[in-house]
């Protein structure tokens, strides 16, 4: 590194030190263990770091010139940041391509498992019970890539006013929150991304998914789950708003035991599973070198935040409206 600085390394991920230097070895990297006590994390330039354990000393790390963090969402680190005073430094999120591909393989696995009626099929093996009756679909082929190659509208929404869907190709159709209502009416399954931020916490709260009444709508989350409410969920489902969801993260965390949620039969919690992969930390490695080399080179690094402002760079809400033809 031109710096001839060491990377310090503080982060609760399995391996994450041994991945960093597999793939860099030309790179001295540190590993953290009590931040408080080490030296070396405080005069480190660059940082790869678990946000919850960054924030508490964010004021203090005066050498750092970039942090690279270890996961998508940023709340942890934003409860330490003051809004007057952001940090000097860039702080880029683990996203893109990398953690794409995790939270897509789950959104499609889930899919697919709710057509194939899978959810029920387990149920069914729980209770002891031999049911062959139940959903009839045609035999289709489905395979794990993109949608919207394979008989599927993509729909899109953010907070920005409007996007290039010819750079984005991947939307066919894009809404801000003026065509929240429009979208909630178009579509087989939602997906939310969404972080958690003023303009999203409670967006789906109140009467407003009642807009999806009479589609079958499942919704997934896999966002934050700040952008919607225990009670609305419950009430979303009973009213039979939502034909189903697929939970990964909740308003309140652990769910409380007495939560509705928990019974009930179209809907399924999974706490944050999609996170856990045994190659997480080759994924964070590998995000690592490519955005050192544009930090080394004085480039700007997709999926920096602008911390100071409680946003993330790009927040879309994912919209998928599926044809089940030929599927990936």
């Amino acid at each position: 590194m031109k710096m001839s600085s060491i990377v310090s390394v503080a982060s609760r991920f399995p391996n994450i030190c041994r991945e960093l230097q597999k793939i860099l070895p030309s790179v001295s990297f540190h590993q953290v263990d009590d931040i408080e006590k080490d030296e070396q994390f405080f005069k480190s330039n660059v940082i790869v770091g678990d946000y919850h354990l960054l924030g508490p000393h964010i004021y203090n790390l005066t050498n750092a010139r970039w942090i690279q963090g270890t996961m998508a969402g940023i709340d942890a680190l934003l409860t330490h940041i003051k809004p007057d005073q952001p940090p000097p430094f860039p702080i880029s999120r683990f996203s893109g391509k990398h953690f794409g591909h995790l939270i897509g393989e789950y959104v499609v696995a889930n899919i697919i498992n709710h057509e194939r009626n899978m959810f029920e099929v387990k149920e069914n093996q729980r209770k002891q019970q031999w049911i062959v009756e139940g959903k009839n679909k045609e035999p289709q082929i489905l395979i794990c890539e993109d949608f919207e190659f394979y008989g599927s509208s993509n729909f899109g929404y953010g907070r920005r006013s409007a996007i290039d869907l010819k750079k984005h190709r991947h939307i066919s159709r894009y809404f801000n929150k003026d065509g929240l209502i429009v979208f909630l009416q178009s579509c087989d399954y939602i997906v939310n991304i969404l972080p958690s931020t003023m303009e999203t916490r409670g967006l789906l709260n109140g009467n407003v998914l009642e807009n999806c009444k009479g589609r079958g709508v499942v919704f997934i989350n896999v966002g934050r789950g700040s952008i919607i409410s225990e009670e609305t969920l419950v009430k979303a489902v009973n009213e039979e708003w939502l034909s189903g969801a697929i939970l990964d993260v909740f308003e309140r965390e652990p769910l409380r035991e007495e939560s509705p949620l928990w019974k009930m039969p179209n809907v399924s919690i999974h706490f944050s599973s999609c996170l856990r992969s045994v190659s997480k930390a080759k994924d964070i490695a590998e995000q690592f070198k490519e955005n050192l080399q544009l930090f080394q080179q004085n480039l700007p690094i997709p999926m920096t935040t602008r911390v100071f402002q409680g946003l993330l760079e790009m927040c879309v809400v994912v919209r998928i409206k599926l044809i089940f033809t030929l599927y990936s």
